[in-house]
């Protein structure tokens, strides 16, 4: 909260003719908040954590803002009044606003942005409510004197409210009583009551959304034994959980060793005390199974997904706010759900790199879910088969406590996997095929056997880029650098990262000759290569361009396990939360995909993805194996994923990251800078760059321990047009994060930021493009 009240432009304000102030923040790239009067009409209405309707500057615009504290304390100059109060409740718990405080503060973005990104639109528009008029009882004390007299249906009208602790809704109150509204409204008219409107529940929003998977393919097994790794690990959690406080756990687990059990044992722990739980998946519509054991285990479960419509997302926003939710699950944006008694907090696939936002505010919702346990002293479960490179470095700094399962459940192996090299695999064509003559040859004998069969492409489309072979061209999009994507189905080129679109060329633009050719292999044309030799098998796709609507996740994957598809391909959504015993193969078409980004988690990515899609296999009592398309078999992500070896890569890649300089050793800021003018932009990122150099020695002439600070350019971005801007970008790194935080609000304001640049600050980017 700000020690001093701001007044906007400093100018003199309308006197404020009131003994309270609220300091608002607004939904503005403002570094602090505004006091405001509080009429005293309005005095019982506000409460921290309600909008309100304010003037903002000179124009005195009516602006939304939220109220994050009250004060009886006269502010130093005049302040403007607020004009209404929008909530009949407060939208933010105070643990909640501490939390986005932080929040602000640490990704460097204004906290009114951040309130107005975490409360869902469904909540602020009050969807899914509709207007009840109420008949609230005045107190006896200041009823008429003398009393007026009273007809007999106002008499027992006046007996009903007066036995009701609560105000009645206007129609109950007629049933009740038995008549019509006359005797209620003179009731009203004669001083005894007064009206009040409210807001209730929609009974039209649906109260559910469809189970991504039939409840009865689950079963609830209260006598299930435990493994004795997972007795070992439920033994510390349990404790944990029992006692309170806050304590973050790793758990380690590789694929199929049973993590989803002792989440739910967990949970189900903390539902006894009576407190809630809240588990944080990657994407609700890729982990069904892992949703569905939560819903059928865990008490009233609120899942929280991108399909919901803005009334089903603010009814469950109601629900948990009144406490009558136990389990909370979503994705990144539900750790921000306004629980009353939170008693733990899981993270499923915490390595996950769709936990980070890449909107304004920039956060990792792994990294605010552990400041939320740690605010609330609760205990926090992060659970992966290949945890985060930070969160391991955590475990080794001993700010995390390891869990381990290093086995599977029922002692079942982890599948083989061959590594074929595509140098020397090839058909006798010589052309590249998306089925090596290896690849092919297993999936004929898992299909023969009697097995399923799963593909991993992580390209989507027909083919991946436009060429012409005789000049070299290649079709690029309009407003990107990027090669346009051809899509077969719906025949046009498209840019996968700004959604523009164009006729695929017949000729090309450049020398006109008609040798245009499609290269490249996306999930749509290694389809078709698999449906020309497979002619008799039943084949699905699964990518972004197949699973558009509603529900069909569930249709592909209901299907997949009941037998009636016999392959299935995807891009990585296939490759998370899946169990399917009857896949007894695997196959990567191709595994370099990504990893030779220019990016230094590259690597790493790589390895979880193949890790993870391995682990998709094997889960059965016919045992699986796993195939991988590679030009590069050498390579440490590639060797040591084939050899389920995560500790080895885990120790290789740290100490690369150590001796370079990246994080989890050092903190890392990454600063865009863009606009449609080419010149403005490189213009200001020079000039913002060298303002950090003059800023550094000044923090350390003041103070020796002050740290060191790294910065690496600027230069053009690895993508330098993007959706029709040019890009610019550099980065801070330092061993201190307070150091790097202190230098950018030192920095970073006094350089002016022109009017057609924008500037984004990505604290712990996980896009380096």
């Amino acid at each position: 909260m700000p020690d001093t009240a701001l007044n906007l432009f400093g100018e003199a304000a309308p006197s404020a003719a009131t003994s309270q102030f609220a300091e608002i923040v607004f939904d503005r790239p403002l570094d602090h908040a505004y006091s405001y009067g509080v009429p005293d009409h309005l005095r019982d209405q506000v409460a921290v954590g309600k909008r309100l309707l304010a003037p903002f500057g000179r124009g005195d615009r009516q602006t939304v803002g939220f109220c994050v504290g009250l004060s009886g304390v006269q502010p130093s100059r005049q302040v403007k009044n607020i004009v209404q109060v929008l909530d009949e409740e407060a939208l933010l718990t105070d643990n909640l606003l501490r939390l986005t405080r932080w929040l602000a503060d640490y990704y460097l973005c204004a906290w009114g942005q951040v309130l107005n990104a975490i409360v869902p639109a469904g909540v602020k528009d009050r969807a899914g409510t509709r207007s009840v008029l109420y008949v609230e009882l005045i107190p006896e004390t200041l009823w008429p004197n003398p009393v007026p007299s009273m007809t007999a249906k106002q008499k027992k009208v006046l007996g009903i409210l007066q036995g009701s602790a609560k105000p009645i809704e206007i129609n109950e109150l007629r049933q009740r009583a038995q008549c019509a509204a006359g005797p209620i409204r003179g009731l009203i008219d004669k001083g005894f009551a007064h009206r009040k409107v409210g807001r209730v529940e929609n009974p039209l929003v649906a109260e559910h959304t469809p189970d991504p998977m039939p409840m009865d393919e689950f079963s609830n097994p209260a006598d299930l034994v435990l493994t004795a790794d997972q007795t070992e690990v439920w033994a510390v959690l349990e404790k944990a959980v029992r006692e309170g406080g806050f304590k973050p756990f790793l758990l380690h687990g590789i694929t199929g060793s049973g993590k989803t059990e002792l989440y739910l044992r967990a949970i189900g722990e903390v539902v006894r005390q009576g407190k809630e739980a809240l588990v944080l998946v990657p994407e609700i519509s890729l982990t069904p199974q892992t949703i569905q054991a939560f819903k059928g285990r865990c008490g009233d479960v609120a899942v929280l997904h991108s399909h919901l419509q803005n009334a089903e997302r603010g009814s469950h926003w109601r629900k948990i706010a009144a406490g009558r939710v136990q389990v909370i699950v979503g994705a990144r944006s539900a750790i921000f759900a306004p629980t009353r008694n939170l008693g733990l907090i899981v993270i499923d696939e915490e390595h996950e790199a769709t936990f980070k936002q890449e909107a304004t505010p920039r956060y990792h919702a792994r990294d605010v879910a552990v400041m939320r346990a740690r605010l609330e002293n609760i205990p926090i479960l992060l659970g992966s088969a290949t945890p985060a490179l930070e969160s391991w470095h955590n475990v080794q700094r001993g700010q995390y406590t390891l869990l381990t399962l290093p086995r599977r459940v029922h002692d079942r192996p982890l599948p083989h996997v061959h590594l074929i090299d595509l140098r020397h695999d090839r058909h006798p064509d010589k052309r590249l095929h998306g089925l090596s003559p290896s690849l092919e040859r297993a999936m004929t004998q898992a299909l023969e056997a009697g097995g399923q069969v799963m593909l991993l492409l992580n390209r989507r489309g027909f083919a991946t880029y436009i060429h012409c072979p005789s000049c070299g061209h290649v079709e690029q999009c309009r407003f990107c650098d990027l090669a346009l994507t051809f899509h077969k189905e719906s025949y046009v080129a498209m840019c996968h990262y700004c959604g523009y679109e164009a006729a695929p060329a017949e000729q090309c633009p450049e020398c006109g000759q008609a040798q245009v050719r499609y290269q490249g292999m996306g999930t749509e044309k290694l389809q078709a290569e698999i449906e020309s030799k497979f002619p008799e098998r039943v084949v699905r796709r699964m990518d972004s361009d197949t699973m558009r609507r509603p529900g069909s996740h569930r249709r592909v994957l209901d299907a997949f396990r009941s037998g009636e598809i016999h392959i299935l391909l995807g891009t990585q959504m296939i490759a998370k939360g899946l169990d399917f015993p009857n896949v007894t193969m695997v196959g990567v078409v191709n595994a370099d995909v990504g990893l030779h980004r220019a990016d230094f988690r590259a690597g790493e990515r790589t390895f979880q993805l193949l890790a993870q899609v391995a682990g998709r296999t094997g889960r059965g009592p016919r045992g699986g194996k796993v195939f991988v398309q590679t030009f590069s078999p050498e390579h440490p992500s590639i060797a040591l994923a084939a050899a389920h070896d995560y500790l080895g890569f885990a120790a290789a890649e740290l100490a690369t990251r150590h001796q370079h300089k990246y994080p989890p050793y050092q903190r890392l800021a990454r600063l865009v800078i863009r606009s449609k003018d080419q010149e403005a932009a490189g213009q200001y990122a020079d000039r913002l760059a060298a303002a950090f150099g003059p800023a550094m020695e000044s923090a350390q002439r003041a103070n020796a321990e002050a740290g060191e600070l790294r910065i690496l350019g600027p230069a053009e971005a690895p993508v330098f047009r993007l959706k029709g801007y040019f890009r610019f970008h550099f980065q801070l790194q330092s061993p201190s994060s307070a150091f790097l935080h202190q230098v950018l609000r030192a920095v970073v304001p006094t350089v002016r930021l022109p009017r057609e640049v924008d500037l984004t600050i990505d604290i712990d980017p996980q896009d380096m493009l």
